[in-house]
């Protein structure tokens, strides 16, 4: 029984150890903007500052599970459209969220953010990432359905040594219709005629550190 703990403690120690040089902490800043009932269709509509932290752990060369918290703002306004619609409508919102999610990132090209900058010739690559996640609206009463997928694309450059930079869009697929604070047009039974939940999108650059270096594999002679 105690050879079996002191195995397991042993075995749980160096997983850890070996863990460490995986993974990488870092932050971001950008624009948060809104798709919905208003704003059906126009890119980087009204588009407001937001930042956030991240936390990675690269599974391998193509793979990574990303952690990320992210404060933003998403806001909109009939009056900034000529349709019929939002004419007659004449609705605004602006609503502070955090948005919360784990998603799976593939590399195309193998990367490694290498701590021996001269040595890593895989220091570039597109990215694609999918995931899952939720959010808090903070200056909304509405905390309905607040499950998003997340999803996106990006670049990124081992820039020196242990540093990774890069540029990254996603959108977050919601399934709530009152993010806005308009609901879409319902029947008699107050069960919507249109389905068409709100969206919203992040988009900026990103700077994360690798915590550890990579193990030095030494020549044999």
């Amino acid at each position: 029984m105690k050879n079996g703990i002191l195995f397991l403690l042993v075995f749980g120690i160096s997983s850890i150890g070996f863990g460490q040089s995986k993974i990488e902490l870092g932050g971001r800043l950008g624009v948060s903007y809104y798709q919905g009932d208003i704003n059906k269709s126009k890119m980087f509509y009204s588009p407001a500052m937001s930042f956030g932290g991240i936390f990675k752990f690269n599974l391998n060369k193509h793979l990574s599970v990303k952690l990320e918290g992210v404060y933003g703002r998403i806001q909109a306004d009939d009056a900034d459209f000529g349709e019929i619609e939002n004419k007659l409508r004449n609705a605004s919102f602006s609503s502070d969220l955090i948005d919360l999610s784990m998603v799976v990132e593939f590399n195309f090209l193998p990367y490694t953010s290498s701590g021996y900058i001269k040595k890593n010739n895989e220091r570039f690559t597109p990215f694609v990432f999918l995931g899952l996640g939720a959010n808090v609206l903070l200056s909304s009463d509405s905390f309905k359905n607040p499950v998003t997928i997340p999803f996106g694309l990006g670049i990124k450059y081992n820039i020196f040594e242990r540093l990774t930079l890069g540029l990254d869009w996603s959108y977050r697929k919601t399934f709530n219709d009152e993010l806005d604070g308009v609901v879409n047009v319902q029947d008699k039974t107050n069960e919507p005629i249109i389905h068409n939940d709100d969206w919203y999108a992040f988009c900026g650059i990103f700077l994360t550190y690798k915590i550890f270096r990579d193990k030095i594999k030494c020549p044999i002679y």
